[in-house]
């Protein structure tokens, strides 16, 4: 049979087919490098995030040791710094042996907790059929190559936390030493005429930011003082381990309590169901001291996120970047409301009765502070 001349209908419709295939994988190529490409972008910006909070902090600290001793602001930012070092080397010398104890009791426990909330399950109605969905320990560990790759891959992940914890700390120690520079840095990228608007929008993220931080620090401390003293009261064993850890998860509000309270409601229903639901009432207690006296006390003048909007917030950056999105999710939801109200609703639509909580304070805050140079019309 003849080939197709290059001008027949048979070749064209070869050569069309082809050419849209071709623009097709090129496509998909395309699309797939730059969904890479965004979402290095989107963690680098949450490493760079979290560096912004951390210098907040070192800042908000410093600001008031030099505000109440007089000393020189650079001064009081090393005293800080040694101040955490020794909180953290301190906590861990005082309350490492504890905890280390307990983690390996929790350890030489968990395979009987294991069986008999096991049996406990079994006993419910669907029990049975509930045990078989979930894997047996001899899936979770069905080869050395499965178990050599998962710990390679824990490895792996665990330097590279630690690479980004390194990159947090001396990018907010940088960030913290010269607060001005870096505000100026920003407000330089903006247009002379609107450098003035500019710095009150980085005031008040700042202001909005270091109030967010008190309160959540602030509860962190109190949930987990309390949680290891009521479990204690209660006589759940590992009351300290569990207690460090509801503290570490306030720093993730909404879905942190829930996760904290899980292990402390399965240790206490292994042994007693009645005590399981004290448990239970201890932490809707704990949550609602937290939610009606804690939060509102400390940032009621500062920030205030519909909670609706704050679960959204975790739930999609949980999706997005995982842990390191579901940890910042709701400051960046802070900064993403104030943003909208600023610089859109007050002077997009040019609406001044949306209430922007801390604007006036952080603005006087600022007011005494001259103005760069290179930002003056």
């Amino acid at each position: 049979m003849a080939q197709d001349a290059p001008s027949s209908p048979a070749y064209k419709t070869h050569t069309t087919f082809t050419h849209k295939l071709l623009l097709t994988a090129l496509v998909v190529i395309l699309l797939a490098v730059l969904y890479i490409v965004i979402k290095l972008a989107f963690q680098v910006l949450l490493v760079f995030f979290a560096a912004v909070l951390f210098g907040i902090l070192l800042h908000g600290l410093s600001s008031w040791l030099h505000r109440k001793t007089r000393i020189a602001y650079s001064w009081a930012l090393g005293l800080v710094c040694l101040l955490i070092v020794g909180i953290a080397v301190g906590g861990f010398l005082a309350l490492g042996p504890s905890l280390s104890e307990q983690t390996q009791e929790l350890q030489q426990k968990l395979p009987d907790v294991l069986q008999k909330l096991e049996a406990k399950v079994k006993t419910l109605p669907m029990g049975e059929q509930m045990i078989k969905q979930l894997p047996t320990q001899e899936e979770l560990m069905n080869s050395k190559g499965a178990s050599f790759k998962n710990a390679i891959a824990l490895f792996s992940s665990s330097l590279g936390a630690l690479a980004n914890i390194l990159i947090v700390l001396v990018i907010g120690i940088y960030l913290a030493s010269s607060p001005q520079e870096s505000a100026s840095g920003v407000v330089r990228l903006v247009p002379k005429v609107h450098r003035p608007r500019a710095r009150e929008v980085v005031h008040v993220l700042r202001f909005t930011l270091w109030g967010w931080l008190k309160g959540t620090l602030l509860a962190m401390l109190v949930i987990g003082t309390l949680t290891s003293i009521g479990l204690m009261i209660i006589g759940v064993p590992l009351a300290l381990l569990l207690g460090v850890f509801a503290g570490l998860l306030e720093f993730v509000p909404n879905i942190g309590p829930f996760i904290a309270s899980a292990p402390a409601i399965l240790l206490a229903l292994v042994e007693d169901p009645n005590k399981a639901l004290t448990v239970v009432i201890f932490f809707i207690a704990i949550q609602s001291l937290e939610g009606y006296v804690l939060t509102p006390l400390v940032q009621k003048h500062i920030i205030d996120l519909p909670p609706v909007l704050t679960i959204m917030g975790q739930v999609l950056m949980g999706i997005i970047a995982g842990p390191w999105g579901l940890l910042l999710a709701v400051p960046m939801v802070a900064v993403i409301m104030v943003l909208v109200k600023m610089l859109y609703i007050e002077d997009v639509l040019e609406d001044r009765s949306i209430e922007v909580k801390g604007e006036e304070d952080a603005i006087a805050q600022e007011e005494h502070r001259p103005t760069p140079p290179e930002e003056q019309e």
